[in-house]
Parts: C-alpha cells; sequence; structure tokens
C-alpha cells in the first residue's frame, strides 16, 4: 500500500516563491522524472500563508527518502523558491474506511 507525504517548506515571501517555482519549471520538470523512476505515483504543489506544501504519494516511504536525502536537485529548487528552512516531513499510510473517494 502507499504512503502520501506532506512537506511543509518556510518561505519568507509566497509569491516569490511560486515565481522561482514558475521560472524554473525545466528543473522541476528533470525532478519529476528522476522520481517517477523512483516510486512517485502523485505530486502536487500547494501553497499557504508563508509556506509551499507539497502532498506526494509513493509506493513507500523508503522510496521517499533514498529520493529526497542529499538530493542535490532538490536543495536547488528549495534555494531558488527562497525555502528558508528545513521542512516539516509527515509520513502517512492510508486508513480503509467507509467514504472514500
Amino acid at each position: 500500500m502507499s504512503v502520501t507525504i506532506i512537506a511543509h517548506f518556510p518561505v519568507a515571501d509566497i509569491e516569490k516563491a511560486i515565481a522561482g517555482l514558475q521560472a524554473n519549471a525545466a528543473l522541476l520538470e528533470e525532478i519529476t522524472e528522476d522520481t517517477k523512476a523512483g516510486g512517485l505515483i502523485h505530486h502536487t504543489f500547494v501553497a499557504g500563508e508563508g509556506e509551499l506544501v507539497v502532498i506526494d504519494e509513493w509506493e513507500t516511504a523508503e522510496q521517499f527518502q533514498s529520493f529526497f536525502e542529499g538530493n542535490a536537485k532538490v536543495a536547488k529548487i528549495t534555494e531558488l523558491a527562497g525555502v528558508t528552512g528545513p521542512p516539516a516531513i509527515g509520513i502517512y499510510n492510508e486508513v480503509e474506511a467507509a467514504g472514500q473517494v
């Protein structure tokens, strides 16, 4: 069963952070191609007050950790987006329950 990863990246200016992501689309696409081969199922960015949030679905938590830890491309895109500190990362297992869509 897959896992959901939610990573909160702090930023000083959310508009500049979004612009940084958009200006570096080629690097983001390159990272996405790397992750697909490594177990990524789904990936999206959302923005909150003072943070970019990444919501991913991976085949396993170990695949995510292997990709994320020490990845120079991830470090570069976070720098270009103006991330101001380390992300808060949560790893969640799916729960089977009525009402799922």
